[in-house]
């Protein structure tokens, strides 16, 4: 799914997955679906950060970054403090690498850099330039993205290899504690919630882990839930699942599985042509429109065209990612600026119910689990409301 980050330029050009979103692998161009590609990594942004719901993505689109950070790379934790005027001091830095290029947090916090190598912290935060408290859990130049629900950790490859870690970290070079779950190249997102492992095909198929891991080639541990080519972006929290289509409609699974072409299990719960990111956590549903609006979802499904369920919590154009972790909501601004959901909604223009938990320029990333929210810095890029260009900014 949470969505998505820079690759640095060291990799190659042509291959690299970028903002974590879907990424073509050079000769595999499907000009059909470049307006869905497009939504795909404009979408899983606002699912990356999720902490039951998180979504990896493999992308189609080139850019160019510009600018360095002396701390790009570098990740904080929230200690409780909110900013007070400018002064933001309640972070505190866990690591300080340039090759990190994602973070993933449940209940623990991960990390993918570059290289492919995935770290989980171990809870010793840094101490001046030391920054020792990380374990190495795989070192595979093919992974691409990283997906954490509760004790689960899951990653894609660029190949559409899907893996779960079992519990064995690494040792030196060697890095078995691995388990593969499914071998499709048309993988192009996963989203993890409440224990269930969920994954988007480019076709728009969305399958469901049933528990059986793949032998040989043999990967039968999955099952369909919807085969519509609309379908862009997939989020869960908890035992719910939702999916936005590249029109805005937001779709809630209701338990029913595909039988053949036939996929009756979805009730539309929105159809607004701004919508252009989901995220859920803590039981809630949040959509941001293109304008920066935020929405919570209140209850009522769609009857017809009609669909009142929908409570305004902001309406700020800085607006670029929203995260959502147990109980909390979040913002991050093009700016850098991150803030917190106080939990009063919008009245007509006026939206009072924010708090600014940091003013950072450097921020790139938030992720939220949920007791804790991380920001992870990386070198920026151009930033912007428009629809078609979220790919050319980091998030």
């Amino acid at each position: 799914m949470k969505a998505i980050g820079l690759i640095p330029s060291d990799l190659n050009e042509a291959n690299r997955p970028v903002l974590g979103v879907p990424r073509r692998i050079a000769g595999s161009a499907n000009p059909k679906r470049s307006w869905t590609a497009c939504l795909l990594s404009v979408l899983s942004i606002f699912i990356l950060g999720t902490s039951m719901a998180y979504a990896e993505t493999r992308s189609a689109n080139d850019f160019t970054w510009f600018g360095e950070l002396s701390d790009a790379g570098s990740i904080w934790r929230y200690t409780g403090t909110p900013c007070s005027g400018a002064s933001c001091p309640s972070w505190q830095k866990l690591d300080n690498n340039s090759a990190t290029v994602r973070i993933a947090a449940s209940n623990n916090l991960y990390q993918l850099h570059n290289s492919g190598k995935i770290w989980r912290y171990t809870g010793t935060p840094c101490s001046g330039a030391s920054c020792p408290g990380w374990q190495m859990l795989d070192n595979n130049p093919a992974s691409i993205g990283i997906v954490a629900d509760g004790s689960q950790l899951y990653q894609l490859h660029g190949s559409g290899l899907i893996w779960r870690y079992t519990g064995t970290p690494c040792s030196g070079s060697s890095c078995p504690g691995w388990q593969m779950l499914d071998n499709n190249p048309a993988t192009v997102t996963l989203a993890a919630g409440g224990g269930t492992l969920y994954q988007l095909h480019n076709s728009g198929k969305i399958w469901r882990f049933t528990g059986t891991a793949c032998s040989g080639g043999s990967c039968p541990g999955w099952q369909m839930l919807d085969n519509n080519p609309a379908t862009v972006a997939i989020v869960a929290d908890g035992g719910r699942l939702y999916q936005l289509h590249s029109s805005g409609l937001i779709w809630r699974y209701t338990g029913t599985p595909c039988s053949g072409n036939s996929c009756p299990g979805w009730q539309m719960l929105d159809n607004n042509g701004a919508t252009i990111g989901i995220t859920a956590g803590g039981g809630n549903l949040y959509q941001l429109h293109n304008t920066g609006r935020i929405w919570r979802f209140t209850g009522t499904a769609c009857s017809g065209n009609s669909c009142p369920g929908w409570q305004m919590l902001d309406n700020n154009p800085a607006s670029i990612n929203i995260v959502a972790g147990g109980g909390q909501l979040y913002q991050l601004h093009n700016s850098g600026l991150i803030w917190r959901y106080t939990g009063t909604p919008c009245s007509g223009n006026s939206c009072p119910g924010w708090q600014m938990l940091d003013n950072n320029g450097g921020t790139g990333r938030i992720s939220a689990s949920s007791g804790d929210l991380f920001q992870l810095h990386l070198v920026r890029a151009p930033m912007t409301r428009q629809r078609i260009c979220f790919e050319c900014r980091p998030h």
